[in-house]
This record gives C-alpha cells, structure tokens and sequence, in this order.
C-alpha cells in the first residue's frame, strides 16, 4: 500500500502478523511503524497521513469506518470546499 490520506477514519484490527502502521503530516514524514495487533483501533484523523505495511510472512485484515459516506478522497473534500459560500 502506498501512502494515503482521506476522510476521518476509524480502523479495526481483526488479525495482524508482523504488520505495523505509520502516520505522519505528510507522505514523506511518516513516523516510527507502530505494531499492530488483532483488537486495536485507531483513529485517523480527517487528511492524515497514513500506510499499513507488513513483513514478508506478514498479514493484516482490517475493517475500517468512515464517519461520512462522500467526500471521502481529498479531491473530493477541496471540491466541496471550493463550493461553500464565503
């Protein structure tokens, strides 16, 4: 997976293997990778910087939430904004 950011997001664990996330302000200011492990929850905050990685025999199944069902891409949320009056 390759870096991303998008709406506000919550994400929970089902089962990790030598999987780990980082996050950070920016894609490339990602931070140390931080083990995951099956039950935990993390909250992405909306724009936030993330990526899911995992090792060679590694492996991560996650459900994730979104707290909203459009603009969820940042192209979409600019163009929503764009759009309110000022």
């Amino acid at each position: 997976m390759e870096p991303h950011h998008h709406a506000e997001e919550i994400v929970h664990v089902l089962s990790a293997h030598n999987a780990w996330v980082r996050y950070g302000s920016g894609s490339d200011r990602l931070g140390s990778p931080v083990p995951l492990e099956p039950g935990i929850t993390l909250h992405f905050p909306e724009l936030e910087w993330h990526v899911f990685e995992f090792g060679v025999d590694g492996l991560l199944e996650i459900i994730y939430f979104y707290g909203q069902v459009d603009n969820i891409r940042p192209e979409e949320i600019a163009k929503s904004q764009e759009s309110l009056p000022r």
